[in-house]
Order: C-alpha cells, then structure tokens, then sequence
C-alpha cells in the first residue's frame, strides 16, 4: 500500500507526546479511506484518543477504559483497526520475545492492511508506528512515525534483533 500522495507525513505529526495511537489510527483511516481527510487534524486527533481510551470501542462494544495520559492501548488499536478493516477480527499479538518471528507476522500483515506496531524500551511499550508496506527486494517495512511526522524504511535485521530505533525506540513489543 503505498502512502497516499495528497498527504504530507509531517501534517500528521502527532501533537503531544501521548497521542501517538491515534494519530496512526487517523493515518490508517487515511490509507483506507482515500476520501476521508479530516478539516482540523489536531482535533480529529484528540477525539480519535478520546475513543480509544473511552470504554466503548469504535464498535460500541466495551473495552478495559484507559488512562490517556499513559498513551493509547493495543486492544483498543485492534478494535479500530478492526472496525476499519471491517472483514477480520485483528489482535494485537505479542512479539517482543520472538522479534524475527513477529516481523513475518508484521511482514504478511502489511500486505493486506496497515498495521500498528508498538515499540519502546527493554522493558515497556512507549511508541505507536503505522507500517503501511512491504519493500521486499530490501526485505524491510515501511512504516509511519507519528512522532517526527515522516515515514521511514526499517529493515528485517532491525527488527529482529530490536534495533527498530524509530523515535528513539529500539524494541519490537506488538504487531496489531
């Protein structure tokens, strides 16, 4: 999926430091979506963030509420993504212990939707990216970087040896 050419990266950069889960979700829409450009990025942004801390689900189901300045939870990135893709049930499937395995569930994933990834520390999730494609003749995924407002090329080493180093961030937590 290629990144849409009417959509400057750097317009939807995130506008706190804990809003990098909606902003991704407003990118995917954006991917999924071509006639869906929001008038007022940073206040689709905030409310974006409010439904995915609130405890219904973008299809009004309920989910575990979540404080939003501890950032945005991956159950609540699935039930959007979810509710987007609208033909599958996504989860968010832990892939800090086996990096290389998770970047050929990330790699498969991508070729059919965008994904979330979280990254962070050795020992926390900090970070939201949007991998929007797959470039297979580097064997590396390209993805969204909220945080900074562009998108990067990260190869398959990196991820599999947690040295994604997006936004400061070295470690591969979640593929949803």
């Amino acid at each position: 999926m290629d990144w849409p050419a009417d959509v400057a990266p750097a317009t939807l950069r995130q506008p706190d430091s804990v809003s990098c889960g909606p902003t991704a979700m407003v990118a995917a829409r954006m991917l999924l979506e071509p006639s869906y450009r929001p008038d007022d990025l940073p206040a689709e942004i905030a409310a974006t963030h409010r439904r995915l801390t609130s405890t219904h689900s973008a299809r009004d189901r309920f989910q575990v509420p979540w404080p939003r300045r501890l950032g945005t939870p991956p159950w609540a990135v699935a039930n959007t993504l979810t509710d987007l893709v609208g033909r599958e049930r996504i989860a968010a499937v832990d892939v800090r212990p086996r990096p290389g395995i998770g970047f050929e569930v990330l790699a498969e994933q991508v070729r059919r939707r965008p994904v979330a990834v979280y990254l962070g520390s050795r020992w926390l999730p900090r970070h939201v990216v949007l991998a929007f494609d797959e470039v297979r003749h580097e064997d590396a995924v390209r993805v969204f970087d909220p945080a900074r407002g562009e998108t990067v090329t990260v190869p398959r080493d990196r991820w599999a040896s947690h040295r994604v180093e997006v936004a400061g961030w070295s470690h591969f937590w979640f593929v949803v």
